[in-house]
């Protein structure tokens, strides 16, 4: 068997706690991408007096980072 295809074969082969890791990983970045465009609205927020866009996207990505790391626990190293 080719090592591409053994690679392969033990990606579909994940089981629980790295399904469940890969999960988190994948919320987390979802999470990242999109506090990118709240980016955007934090400057003209605080600039109208308002800090609703600033704390949000504070905390979407305290939570996307907490994510990431927490799913790259569970998930643990690929290869063996």
């Amino acid at each position: 068997m080719s090592g591409k295809q053994m690679i392969r074969m033990e990606e579909v082969q994940l089981g629980g706690d790295e399904t469940k890791g890969a999960v988190f990983m994948t919320i987390g970045k979802l999470l990242l991408w999109t506090d990118l465009i709240f980016l955007a609205f934090v400057y003209s927020g605080i600039k109208g007096g308002s800090h609703l866009y600033a704390y949000w996207t504070l905390l979407q990505g305290a939570i996307g980072v907490t994510l990431l790391i927490v799913g790259w626990i569970q998930r643990g190293p690929l290869t063996d």
